[in-house]
């Protein structure tokens, strides 16, 4: 295990532009997995643990991804001529291509020679945020040789793949295993983009490495939720419940609303290592139900979770009736589900897959299973742009029923506050407010139509009562006329 002491003190170096004088974490040994970050005193929730920096950061540059972003302030780009004139073979803005950061960049990868210069290249541009630490110093260097990095027989693959696009790519050993090294420390422990590891609803879209967080170990319920600063893209971490002195701060690196199985096999292949955090040796995931199915058996309504062994192909038990069901069955049915509602997903009807969630689906997938969810929260970010095909009040109702159901799951997992939280907090309270509000306004106007009615009644009163002071003779004859047809009746 890397010295936890050298560690602080290259980290220490690494945050000094923050100044924290008396800092609430200190890297220690861990029970989870090798070094950890450990709080020094109590903090509260919601309270500020640390601030990072990226050691490294870069366009993610995906294939799927638009390549005309400027890859030292990353702002989009026009369409044309956003390559570097230079012949790098890197896009960049006109203010950037004259600093420091790109004459950097740019001269590095002009000595490599880009077989295609004038052409954006996805794998050249994902390249640099690596490319990158060949010019940190040399703490900022140990530093990433101090981080986790799982050195599996792929993590070459892509400086090997990277070299083909150059004429002259560099052959000294040292250079090529420096660029190796920050592959594995970010694929171990960066960021590439929120595709993978997400503890909320948020966007970054950039390749990354934060040294302080990259020490932090996994948990599947963390008690920590980090945000960016989008001016700086520096990181803060914030407790998200209570953590005691001495606990480790943990975060997660899968994403939230996953079960069991797909977390296994994710951290597994791609972070080397088999969780083993209470939820994880829950197979009802703390009664939130998350990869729950229906029993197979008709004649049951109860839920069906797979047994914790470790493996990739669990048995299946049925809470109620306790059949057994093999993996390949209820994959069956999961498949079927995700087929479903997936095909109403990205249909371009949203009241159509609102109508399909709220009247259909339950009958054969449990509203808990995380399909659903992941369904449920592609509803309210498409409602975030815009109505679609949904009228007002399903808008509105679909907001405050979605948020409950999602805020309802949080709180089962036993997950504190996060980004995601507090946006679906602000929803349901908009939305209840907007309740509230048009209540109010239809109290206001039915006390409106009362007091209308009031009135013409006193009208009503108040025009007999001119009448019969108008003509009292007349009002005399009904009076006869009335007391004479009373006593007819009697008679009768």
């Amino acid at each position: 295990m890397i010295c936890p002491k050298r560690t602080s003190e290259l980290l220490d170096l690494h945050l000094a532009p923050f100044k924290d004088k008396d800092p609430a974490w200190e890297v220690g040994v861990s029970k989870i997995a090798g070094r950890g970050v450990m709080a020094t005193r109590q903090l509260k929730r919601g309270e500020i643990i640390f601030q990072d920096s990226p050691l490294l950061i870069g366009l993610a540059a995906h294939e799927e991804d638009t390549l005309n972003a400027c890859s030292v302030c990353f702002k989009m780009l026009p369409d044309t001529r956003f390559m570097c004139r230079q012949g790098c073979g890197l896009p960049v803005c006109s203010l950037c291509a004259k600093k420091k950061q790109h004459k950097t960049d740019c001269d590095m990868f002009k000595s490599w020679g880009s077989n295609e210069p004038d052409v954006a290249n996805s794998v050249i541009i994902r390249l640099l945020c690596v490319a990158r630490a060949i010019n940190l110093s040399k703490d900022q260097r140990d530093l990433i040789y101090c981080l986790q990095a799982n050195l599996d027989n792929n993590h070459r693959t892509e400086v090997r793949n990277a070299a083909k696009c150059f004429k002259n790519f560099p052959t000294d050993k040292k250079i090529v295993e420096i660029m190796n090294r920050t592959v594995a420390v970010l694929r171990t422990n960066g960021f590439d983009k929120t595709t993978d590891r997400t503890t909320d609803n948020q966007e970054f879209n950039y390749r990354a490495l934060y040294p302080l967080f990259a020490v932090m170990n996994h948990d599947c319920i963390p008690n920590s939720y980090y945000t960016f600063e989008e001016k700086t893209n520096n990181m803060i971490v914030r407790a998200a419940v209570d953590i005691a002195e001495g606990e480790e701060i943990t975060t997660t690196y899968t994403k939230l609303f996953t079960g069991n199985i797909a977390r296994h096999l994710f951290l597994k292949m791609k972070k080397g290592f088999t969780c083993k955090c209470p939820r994880c040796l829950d197979s009802t995931e703390k009664g939130s139900f998350i990869s729950g199915l229906y029993c197979r058996d008709t004649n049951c309504s109860g839920l069906v979770v797979p047994e914790i062994t470790g493996l990739p192909h669990p048995n299946w038990n049925c809470l109620v009736c306790k059949q057994k069901s093999t993996h390949a069955q209820m994959m069956k049915s999961q498949d079927f589900a995700s087929g479903a509602i997936n095909a109403k997903v990205n249909s371009n009807s949203l009241r159509t897959l609102v109508h399909y969630l709220n009247e259909k689906s339950d009958s054969f997938i449990p509203s808990s299973n995380y399909v659903v969810i992941d369904a449920k929260m592609s509803v309210l970010a498409r409602l975030a742009q815009g109505r679609e095909d949904c009228n007002e009040e399903l808008v509105s109702s679909t907001r405050l029923r979605y948020s409950r159901d999602i805020t309802q799951i949080m709180d089962q997992l036993g997950l504190g506050d996060s980004l995601l939280r507090a946006q679906l907090e602000q929803q349901l309270h908009k939305e209840e407010e907007r309740r509230a509000k048009k209540q109010q306004e239809l109290a206001k106007k039915q006390q409106e139509l009362a007091d209308l009615e009031q009135k013409a009644a006193e009208a009503d009163k108040l025009l007999a009562a001119l009448a019969v002071a108008e003509d009292p003779a007349a009002a005399a004859g009904d009076g006869a006329a009335a007391a004479a047809a009373a006593a007819a009746a009697e008679q009768a």
